[in-house]
């Protein structure tokens, strides 16, 4: 199960950081990309999944590829709307964070980051 919600996590991280996900820093898409790998890191070391160590942000922000993260063409960056999904990620309880992020479903204000 937690093997289970950790790999899922990091493809729920890499969908968000496609769109920019955010954090504490959501001032641009990259920026945001690398708060939400930092907020999904905590999360995870928070409700004791194994494997995340201090390096946990930086080996994310790399998979997600957080330094050229951008907006698809046509759509806009929404900095409120990312911090808004860091909060919601930061608000969820364990179980919720397993059996939500563990599916693949985000907080529904991540699905508005870039629109």
């Amino acid at each position: 199960m937690l093997r289970r919600f950790t790999s899922s996590l990091v493809v729920t991280a890499a969908l968000v950081a496609a769109c920019g996900g955010g954090g504490s820093d959501t001032s641009t898409p990259a920026a945001a990309c690398n708060s939400f790998a930092s907020a999904f890191c905590n999360k995870a070391q928070s409700c004791g999944a194994p494997g995340y160590s201090g390096s946990c942000t930086s080996q994310l922000q790399n998979a997600m590829g957080c330094a050229q993260v951008t907006c698809p063409a046509g759509t806009k960056f929404d900095s409120g709307a990312a911090s808004s999904c860091i909060d919601a990620l930061n608000q969820l309880s364990c179980g919720d964070a397993a059996n939500e992020l563990g599916n693949g479903r985000l907080p529904g204000v991540c699905n508005t980051i870039c629109r």
